[in-house]
Protein backbone atom coordinates (compact mmCIF):
# COMPACT_ATOMS: atom_id res chain seq x y z
CA UNK A 1 0.00 0.00 0.00
CA UNK A 2 1.31 3.14 -1.31
CA UNK A 3 0.89 6.03 1.18
CA UNK A 4 0.68 9.88 -0.50
CA UNK A 5 1.97 12.35 2.27
CA UNK A 6 1.53 16.04 2.61
CA UNK A 7 4.40 17.51 1.32
CA UNK A 8 4.52 20.03 3.78
CA UNK A 9 4.97 17.49 6.49
CA UNK A 10 7.84 16.40 4.79
CA UNK A 11 9.37 20.07 3.80
CA UNK A 12 8.53 21.01 7.55
CA UNK A 13 11.40 17.97 8.82
CA UNK A 14 13.71 18.86 6.60
CA UNK A 15 13.46 22.69 7.64
CA UNK A 16 13.48 21.78 11.55
CA UNK A 17 16.59 19.43 10.70
CA UNK A 18 18.84 22.19 9.96
CA UNK A 19 18.07 23.96 13.64
CA UNK A 20 20.16 23.04 15.93
CA UNK A 21 19.13 22.19 19.40
CA UNK A 22 20.13 22.03 23.00
CA UNK A 23 19.53 18.09 24.32
CA UNK A 24 17.62 18.33 27.61
CA UNK A 25 15.82 15.28 29.27
CA UNK A 26 12.60 16.64 31.75
CA UNK A 27 12.46 14.15 35.01
CA UNK A 28 9.60 14.48 37.37
CA UNK A 29 7.97 12.04 40.21
CA UNK A 30 4.23 11.91 38.94
CA UNK A 31 1.12 11.82 41.17
CA UNK A 32 1.57 8.13 41.65
CA UNK A 33 4.89 8.37 43.08
CA UNK A 34 7.01 6.94 39.79
CA UNK A 35 9.69 8.47 38.86
CA UNK A 36 9.28 10.03 34.96
CA UNK A 37 11.92 11.30 32.40
CA UNK A 38 11.85 12.18 28.79
CA UNK A 39 14.39 13.46 26.50
CA UNK A 40 12.77 16.89 25.09
CA UNK A 41 14.73 19.08 22.58
CA UNK A 42 11.75 21.72 22.64
CA UNK A 43 13.21 23.38 25.72
CA UNK A 44 12.95 26.98 24.90
CA UNK A 45 12.96 30.40 26.85
CA UNK A 46 9.69 32.47 27.03
CA UNK A 47 10.58 35.44 28.80
CA UNK A 48 13.81 36.53 30.89
CA UNK A 49 11.48 38.86 33.82
CA UNK A 50 9.74 36.64 35.08
CA UNK A 51 11.54 33.55 33.73
CA UNK A 52 9.66 31.50 31.92
CA UNK A 53 10.48 28.65 29.84
CA UNK A 54 8.31 26.54 27.44
CA UNK A 55 8.72 22.65 26.38
CA UNK A 56 6.54 20.34 23.79
CA UNK A 57 5.36 17.11 25.00
CA UNK A 58 3.45 15.06 22.38
CA UNK A 59 0.61 13.32 23.22
CA UNK A 60 1.69 9.32 23.23
CA UNK A 61 4.84 10.10 25.64
CA UNK A 62 4.08 8.03 29.01
CA UNK A 63 4.77 11.49 30.57
CA UNK A 64 2.03 13.45 29.55
CA UNK A 65 -0.71 12.97 31.62
CA UNK A 66 1.74 14.90 34.48
CA UNK A 67 1.82 17.68 32.26
CA UNK A 68 -0.85 19.63 35.01
CA UNK A 69 -0.61 23.28 36.39
CA UNK A 70 1.47 22.82 39.21
CA UNK A 71 3.39 19.63 38.53
CA UNK A 72 6.96 20.05 39.23
CA UNK A 73 9.83 19.06 36.91
CA UNK A 74 13.76 19.17 36.32
CA UNK A 75 15.26 20.55 33.19
CA UNK A 76 18.38 18.38 33.29
CA UNK A 77 20.29 20.35 30.04
CA UNK A 78 22.93 17.47 28.87
CA UNK A 79 26.69 17.64 28.69
CA UNK A 80 28.52 17.08 25.76
CA UNK A 81 29.62 13.65 27.60
CA UNK A 82 25.64 12.48 27.66
CA UNK A 83 25.46 11.38 24.27
CA UNK A 84 23.95 7.94 26.23
CA UNK A 85 21.69 9.49 28.56
CA UNK A 86 19.20 11.15 25.21
CA UNK A 87 18.84 7.91 23.87
CA UNK A 88 18.15 6.29 27.52
CA UNK A 89 15.29 8.90 28.25
CA UNK A 90 13.50 8.58 24.74
CA UNK A 91 13.33 4.47 23.84
CA UNK A 92 15.98 2.61 26.49
CA UNK A 93 14.88 -0.74 27.12
CA UNK A 94 15.98 -0.28 30.57
CA UNK A 95 14.44 2.47 33.60
CA UNK A 96 17.01 4.86 32.82
CA UNK A 97 17.05 5.93 36.75
CA UNK A 98 18.53 2.78 37.46
CA UNK A 99 21.43 3.21 34.56
CA UNK A 100 21.58 6.95 35.07
CA UNK A 101 22.91 8.82 38.33
CA UNK A 102 20.63 11.33 39.69
CA UNK A 103 20.13 13.08 43.08
CA UNK A 104 16.73 13.79 44.78
CA UNK A 105 15.79 17.99 44.67
CA UNK A 106 14.01 19.15 47.79
CA UNK A 107 11.07 18.00 46.96
CA UNK A 108 11.98 14.58 45.24
CA UNK A 109 12.33 15.61 41.53
CA UNK A 110 15.54 13.49 39.88
CA UNK A 111 17.96 15.74 39.33
CA UNK A 112 20.20 14.11 37.02
CA UNK A 113 23.92 14.73 38.13
CA UNK A 114 27.19 15.42 35.79
CA UNK A 115 24.88 17.73 33.34
CA UNK A 116 25.79 21.16 32.30
CA UNK A 117 22.86 22.76 34.00
CA UNK A 118 19.32 22.32 35.26
CA UNK A 119 15.63 23.99 36.20
CA UNK A 120 13.38 23.03 38.72
CA UNK A 121 10.19 23.88 37.16
CA UNK A 122 6.67 24.33 38.19
CA UNK A 123 4.11 24.19 35.16
CA UNK A 124 2.16 27.21 35.23
CA UNK A 125 0.02 26.22 31.88
CA UNK A 126 -0.49 24.21 29.74
CA UNK A 127 -2.19 25.01 25.91
CA UNK A 128 -3.10 21.55 23.47
CA UNK A 129 -2.00 22.38 19.97
CA UNK A 130 -2.74 19.26 17.24
CA UNK A 131 -2.23 16.45 20.01
CA UNK A 132 0.90 17.92 21.50
CA UNK A 133 0.90 19.70 25.10
CA UNK A 134 2.67 23.10 25.25
CA UNK A 135 3.98 23.63 28.26
CA UNK A 136 4.40 26.97 30.12
CA UNK A 137 6.42 26.81 33.77
CA UNK A 138 8.16 29.23 35.62
CA UNK A 139 11.88 28.42 36.91
CA UNK A 140 11.75 27.55 40.96
CA UNK A 141 15.57 26.92 41.20
CA UNK A 142 18.57 25.31 39.31
CA UNK A 143 22.36 25.57 38.90
CA UNK A 144 24.87 25.51 36.13
CA UNK A 145 27.91 23.75 36.62
CA UNK A 146 30.07 23.44 33.30
CA UNK A 147 29.72 24.96 29.31
CA UNK A 148 29.85 21.94 27.36
CA UNK A 149 26.78 21.45 26.05
CA UNK A 150 25.28 18.78 23.71
CA UNK A 151 23.65 19.67 20.46
CA UNK A 152 21.74 17.91 17.97
CA UNK A 153 21.28 18.43 14.59
CA UNK A 154 21.09 17.01 11.13
CA UNK A 155 20.14 13.85 13.17
CA UNK A 156 23.20 13.42 14.40
CA UNK A 157 24.65 15.15 17.94
CA UNK A 158 27.30 17.28 19.00
CA UNK A 159 29.89 17.88 21.27
CA UNK A 160 32.40 20.04 19.74
CA UNK A 161 31.26 23.71 18.90
CA UNK A 162 33.39 25.98 17.70
CA UNK A 163 33.10 29.35 17.74
CA UNK A 164 33.10 32.25 15.26
CA UNK A 165 35.79 34.05 16.65
CA UNK A 166 34.70 37.41 15.18
CA UNK A 167 30.97 36.80 15.48
CA UNK A 168 29.23 38.92 17.11
CA UNK A 169 27.76 37.91 20.97
CA UNK A 170 24.57 38.71 22.04
CA UNK A 171 22.84 38.66 25.91
CA UNK A 172 19.30 36.92 26.35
Amino acid sequence: MNETTDPLVDLNAQVMDRLAAGVAVMTLIDRDGKRRGMTISSLTPVSAEPPSVLMCIGGGASSRPSMVPGQTFCANILAADQVAHSPGFAWGEEDPFTVFSWVPADDGTPILTGTTAYLLCEIERVVEHHGTAVVLAKPTGGAVHKDESLVYWMKQYFVDLVREPEGTTGVW
